[in-house]
């Protein structure tokens, strides 16, 4: 990273960053932003790959503006790009999820700007007043780090499960989280469980549910985010893809349908997020026939009018970009440099997952 950062560094010095800028290779392409939480307390500290705070968030879009960057709701801006129409320097602004620090900290950066957005909710939290598990565990886990416990008691364990380093939570996470399946247990038992790791880690769990940490909007915020600015589509009911047809559809028509009861006359639900980043070449087709047009992946780069409109890329905005990172990637040469792949890719069953995002599956 620090090599590239020094590459662009020059290359904006030179010119090189607004010639690409400018460029009618620029202007066929469409950068699709994507963002998870804009921290309240310490999240962005917890997990930069998917965090920032208010203040990078607030830099980002300033950086945007003064750029020159066409900010467009994603309906439109995807529709222009396929009609061969897209105005130069478009950007789109996605947010995965729907987490209470959206309403909180994103929307009135947003307004600020006036920056519209797409909001992908996935709604089972919506209704269901709980911390997300998998998510809330991993920040307690983070939390209770130089407690010194052991966790093994509480899953049956045979082996020690100190949370001390990264790996060592990884590895308690991963133990919970299983015990949890064997068991069988619901919301609330899983709440239940997340709770007594925060008394054994020395967690004050209260606290974190108070501040509304790790919980997705509730139904009223979802009705109250303002129309002009946010649209809200689809992201799964449960966060989950199932590879079973049937299932799959249920996950999207659930969802949808609570999307509109909160929504209203809301725009048409033709836009989707895969959870986790992950998809299989089956869903394609079942997209298509829930009447899905465009859906949006974590693969970096920009989109063009050649790819598959069920398989947008899109830029993972985090703390761990730097300003100049950014300022590269809405200019397009970011997208121009060699890079490492952050994703797993199969080609034989085009399954792509995130691996920042792999402990989101919410329900």
């Amino acid at each position: 990273m620090r090599l590239k950062e020094a590459i662009i560094a020059i290359a904006k010095r030179a010119g090189g960053l607004a010639l690409v800028r400018d460029s009618a290779w620029r202007g066929r392409r469409l950068l699709i932003l994507c963002y998870h939480g804009v921290s309240l307390h310490d999240e962005h500290e917890w997990n930069p790959a998917l965090y920032l705070t208010q203040e990078q968030l607030r830099r980002r879009l300033r950086m945007l503006r003064r750029g020159g960057y066409r900010i467009l709701p994603l309906a439109e801006a995807t529709r222009l790009l396929y009609e061969g129409r897209l105005p130069p320097r478009s950007v789109a602004i996605t947010f995965d999820d729907g987490a209470i620090d959206f309403e909180r900290q994103a929307v009135p950066v947003l307004r600020e700007f006036e920056a519209p957005a797409t909001l992908y909710l996935t709604t089972y939290y919506c209704e269901t007043r709980l911390p997300v598990f998998d998510t809330a565990l991993s920040y307690v886990l983070w939390k209770g780090r130089e407690s010194g416990a052991d966790l093994a008691a509480l899953c049956s364990s045979a082996t020690p499960l100190p949370v001390r380093t990264g790996e060592e939570r990884a590895r308690a996470w991963q133990a919970l989280f299983d015990f949890t399946e064997q068991r069988g247990l619901d919301s609330a038992e899983k709440d239940a469980l997340v709770a007594q790791v925060a008394v054994e880690l020395g967690v004050d769990y209260g606290a974190i549910v108070a501040r509304g940490l790790l919980q997705i909007m509730t139904p009223e915020a979802v009705r109250a985010l303002p129309r002009d600015l946010i649209d809200v589509q689809l992201h799964t009911h449960r966060h989950r893809t199932p590879r079973d047809p049937v299932l799959f559809a249920r996950e999207i028509d659930d969802n949808a349908v609570r999307i509109r009861e909160l929504r209203g006359n809301a725009s048409p639900l033709e836009h989707f997020c895969y959870p986790r980043g992950e998809y299989f070449g089956e869903f394609l087709g079942w997209l298509r026939g829930r009447g899905v047009r465009f859906a949006t992946t974590c693969v970096p780069g920009l989109a063009t009018r050649t790819v598959d409109p069920l398989l947008l890329p899109r830029l993972v905005d985090s703390t761990a970009y730097s300003d100049l990172v950014f300022e590269a990637w809405a200019s397009g040469f970011a997208a121009l440099l060699p890079r490492r792949s952050r994703f797993r890719l199969d080609p034989a069953r085009l399954a792509i997952a995130h691996p920042a995002a792999s402990a989101e599956s919410h329900a």
